[in-house]
Order: C-alpha cells, then structure tokens, then sequence
C-alpha cells in the first residue's frame, strides 16, 4: 500500500506590524478559501486510524489545519502541534517526517514557505511555489515509508487550490 503525504501551507493571513510573526491570525477570505479547499479534499479521503497530522505551532498554520482535519473528520485532540515546523528549512521537515512511525499510511504536514515548496521539490523533483491554503498530494515510491523518505523518492500526484 503506497504512503501519502499531504503538504498543506496555511491560508492567507493578516499582515500585522504590532504582533509577532508567529501570532498573525487567519483573515477572513483565508479562512473561506481553506473552507473550500478542505472540502474539495474530503471528497477525495477521510482520515482514519492510519492518518497522522502534523502543524507548525503558529497560529496562522495550527488554524489552517484545524479546518482541514473538521473536514476531514480528523480528531482534533490527535493533530499534533510541532514549534520545529516554523520557520523550517526542508531538510528541517525531512528530518520529522523521517521519525513517522510504520503504521502511518497517511501523513499530513500543515507549515510555511519556503520550506514547504523546497521540500517538494526536494523528493520530488517537481518546483510547486505553493499559494496560501494549497495542498499538494505526494506518494511515496515504491519500497520507500516515511522513515525512509529522501531527494527524489516521492511522486507528485495532483494539487488542489
């Protein structure tokens, strides 16, 4: 059975001078537009026992993933909060996908540019600057677990805008 990983950049949020980066909040047409996002994607998959999802602690990337994981019927006590996915380089997000355990057949990982669009194309060899609230569908070669995962072992199935 093929792995899925799901890479999910946070929707659009406000622009503020007098708060810090990690605390901008989701305005309102982005969370409208991951509204919508998240819904063409359940129409695609359901979470289940075999799903993991993972955000970066900041505001604007944990609101995100909350509106993915309701529509998804993901359990929000399970989504998992990681301060390492801000700000964080590819080899940064590699690094915590590699320690996913076995049993995961699903993994989604909520986060920022550039590291996200640099790790896509880092195992996959595809260039996707990623939009606010886009997802992109890898699957994991062939042989390949998220423990194993490196340049060039996924596949770029399709993203969703």
């Amino acid at each position: 059975m093929s792995k899925n990983l799901y890479i999910v950049r946070h929707a659009k949020a406000e622009q503020s001078f007098s708060k810090k980066d990690f605390d901008r909040i989701l305005l309102d047409k982005g969370i409208e537009r991951a509204q919508r996002v998240s819904h063409q994607l359940a129409l695609q998959m359901q979470a289940d026992s075999t799903t993991l999802c993972i955000s970066s602690s900041a505001i604007r990337a944990s609101e995100t993933a909350e509106i993915f994981i309701k529509a998804i019927k993901y359990p929000q006590i399970a989504l998992i909060k990681e301060d390492q996915l801000y700000e964080a380089t590819y080899l940064d997000i590699l690094k915590l996908i590699n320690q996913v355990p076995p049993h995961i057949h699903t993994l989604f990982i909520f986060g920022h540019n550039p590291g996200l669009s640099d790790f896509i194309e880092y195992v996959s060899n595809e260039s996707v600057p990623l939009s606010t609230s886009q997802v992109v569908h890898l699957i994991l070669d062939e042989g390949f677990d998220f423990n194993t995962l490196t340049s060039n072992t996924a596949t770029l199935l399709n993203t969703i805008v």
